[in-house]
């Protein structure tokens, strides 16, 4: 496996297993999405999963967004 998307529409709390869907690559369906690579400098590990997962959070609670070629993209302010 290449890479891990883990995907959960608008609405869902989270709460339940069927609440996400699990896949290999980028989800077709969702609202959000959190996805990692496999392949690069072995296995992520849980720690390092978390540790992103922290960071992002903390991004989400300081309103940061982030610049990209078609403007600025980030958690409504």
């Amino acid at each position: 496996m290449t890479a891990v998307s883990l995907s959960m529409s608008r609405g869902k709390t989270g709460n339940i297993a069927s609440d996400i869907t699990v896949g290999s690559s980028a989800p077709g369906t969702g609202d959000f999405e959190f996805r990692y690579n496999q392949t690069s400098n072995g296995n992520i590990t849980r720690k390092e999963l978390k540790l992103a997962l922290k960071a992002f959070e903390r991004a989400i609670q300081q309103g940061g967004g982030v610049v990209i070629t078609t403007g600025v993209v980030g958690p409504p302010g």
